[in-house]
């Protein structure tokens, strides 16, 4: 599976998490997409690998400014972290049950809830909290 998110795939994940969030399954069957686009379980699978990963390299300290050294010592720590091997287990089950759940949107939305479980996990943040984020990581990608 190609996990390449496109702006366009960034913004439609981010909403139909915002939808999750709400509990707003007409805004999830709008962003259900359509032929030539990425099923949403699949596209939610893809964007919580690539948001959880981010997670873990910030949880680990690896910047820009990181030395090539330093990233390196880093890496090895995150990976044989157990946390972060569960990360990588979790994100690996996730877009096995997306590969499954083709169109279903009832999965979309558990693939959904279990990615903001996940950042949940990390940020301490309640369903009000994670408005907030994720409009502010709309407004970054917006700008970006």
């Amino acid at each position: 599976m190609d996990d390449e998110l496109t702006h366009d795939d960034n913004l439609r994940a981010l909403a139909a998490l915002e939808a999750v969030v709400q509990n707003d399954d007409g805004a999830l069957r709008v962003l259900a997409g359509g032929e030539h686009e990425r099923p949403l379980a699949a596209l939610l699978a893809a964007y919580g690998k690539h948001t959880l990963e981010r997670v873990l390299v910030a949880a680990f300290g690896i910047e820009a400014t990181t030395t090539r050294d330093e990233t390196g010592q880093r890496l090895t720590e995150l990976n044989g972290d157990p946390t972060a091997r569960v990360v990588f287990l979790l994100n690996d089950s996730l877009h096995h049950q997306a590969a499954l759940a083709g169109d279903d949107l009832v999965t979309a939305k558990r693939i959904g809830g279990t990615i903001l479980l996940a950042i949940h996990a990390f940020t301490d943040a309640d369903d009000q909290d994670a408005l907030t984020l994720l409009r502010a990581l709309r407004s970054q990608v917006l700008q970006g």
